[in-house]
């Protein structure tokens, strides 16, 4: 069986694309440029210590080493996900590293031409991919994703800013990655904010706070999230018992799980698991990523319902073809006009 998931590298162009289910929290921070389109459902959005809810069809655009993180907020929510090579963008432009941006739209803009051609070329990247390897497909996946980075790269010089350099007193990006990694490899355990603190060398207080700046939620409500994403997984993908995912997913007991679930789901886990099997979605997961299977008809559907698309050229076109229709009815007017006073 195929899934959206794919990586190529020719030549100059390098990048990675996928189509997943977003489950409960997803925390990213990377070295490449992330498009993320949502295509079904409703997320909320941590980034840049801004958050934010997206919808359907809604995008964001974020620079490299920029941590931010994705919350489904509603049953089989799936998005597009392109990241653009580390030196891509810099081939071009050497100063491109230092940029920090995040482009986005909402219900004001989701429409216009700059979002309407970046679903267009994105869901025929991923559509070109799933039929196979050819001459011809590469060099029309090629045509699509130049033309998708060329057009982004346009709306990031428009509102790119310059990284300002840390100060002494601030965490290291790699600082903050050990201490991301540390709760992501022991989340199942008991961890206090004084263990991470002590991991980057600050005191508690300082911690909270750029953890909070970082992410947009607190230790607390990160580690929590950590702990749902991998039940969430668990209750769709295995059939152990509710209390022993409970267990081994680091929470105390079996009323906090139910709590927290319910809390944060409206349901419950055993509610949760009934859907996640009705639906019956075929997914693999991938760096705990349910990855979307490429025989998920409503996938594609939704994929080539982002294919229609007029670029700006065939706009100005027509407005000058309209203004030029325009002008022939004014100056046949103004000729009526002089006959009926002479």
């Amino acid at each position: 069986m195929d899934y959206f998931y794919y990586t190529y590298k020719h030549n100059h162009i390098d990048f990675s694309s996928h189509i997943y289910k977003i489950s409960t929290y997803h925390y990213n921070w990377h070295g490449e440029t992330e498009i993320l389109i949502l295509l079904k459902g409703k997320i909320e959005m941590s980034c840049n210590s801004e958050v934010f809810t997206m919808e359907p069809l809604d995008s964001i655009i974020i620079s490299p080493q920029v941590g931010h993180a994705t919350l489904a907020l509603e049953e089989d929510t799936t998005a597009l996900v392109i990241h653009v090579g580390k030196e891509f963008f810099q081939q071009f432009d050497p100063d491109f590293g230092m940029y920090q941006f995040v482009i986005r739209s909402d219900k004001s803009n989701r429409h216009n031409p700059f979002f309407t051609s970046l679903r267009h070329h994105a869901a025929m990247m991923m559509l070109i991919k799933s039929n196979g390897e050819s001459p011809i497909n590469q060099m029309w996946l090629e045509h699509h994703y130049l033309a998708l980075a060329s057009e982004v790269y346009d709306e990031i010089d428009a509102v790119k800013s310059i990284h300002v350099h840390s100060k002494p007193v601030d965490m290291t990006v790699a600082t903050f990655d050990k201490m991301i990694a540390y709760i992501d490899k022991n989340y199942q355990q008991k961890i206090e904010l004084e263990d991470i603190a002590q991991i980057g060398g600050y005191n508690v207080n300082y911690t909270s706070q750029f953890f909070k700046r970082q992410l947009g939620v607190s230790f607390l409500e990160y580690l929590l999230r950590m702990r749902l994403r991998e039940a969430t997984v668990r209750l769709a993908n295995s059939d152990d018992g509710v209390a022993h995912i409970a267990s081994s997913c680091g929470f105390a007991d079996i009323k906090a799980f139910n709590v927290a679930f319910k809390k944060h789901f409206h349901t419950t886990p055993s509610e949760y698991r009934k859907q996640a099997k009705e639906l019956g979605r075929k997914t693999k997961l991938h760096d705990w990523k349910e990855i979307i299977s490429t025989q998920e008809e409503d996938i594609v559907e939704l994929l080539q319902s982002c294919l229609p698309y007029e670029h700006d050229s065939s706009y100005k076109l027509k407005l000058e073809e309209a203004n030029q229709k325009l002008q022939v009815v004014r100056e046949q007017l103004e000729s009526v006009v002089k006959k009926l006073q002479s």
